[in-house]
């Protein structure tokens, strides 16, 4: 569980640099700057066996990346 929480952490930091420094993405990276860092929070948790805390903290993670999205299709 720890190692795919790490790897779901990795994609996200990676998300949050393109948004960064990608000019078109740049203005949605505000409501996503963080997200890596939540997920990185569900890791530990996971990591002291708080599965329900991690899984909670993930939900946090989805509604952010949710968020994002319907902002994006918004014309």
């Amino acid at each position: 569980v720890t190692a795919s929480l790490q790897n779901v952490r990795a994609g996200l930091e990676k998300l949050e640099q393109d948004f960064h420094t990608t000019p078109e993405l740049e203005l949605y990276y505000i409501k996503l700057s963080g997200v890596a860092a939540d997920a990185a929070t569900a890791e530990q948790q996971a990591g002291a066996d708080q599965f329900d805390q991690a899984g909670r903290s993930l939900l946090g993670v989805v509604n952010r990346l949710t968020d994002v999205l319907l902002g994006m299709r918004q014309p």
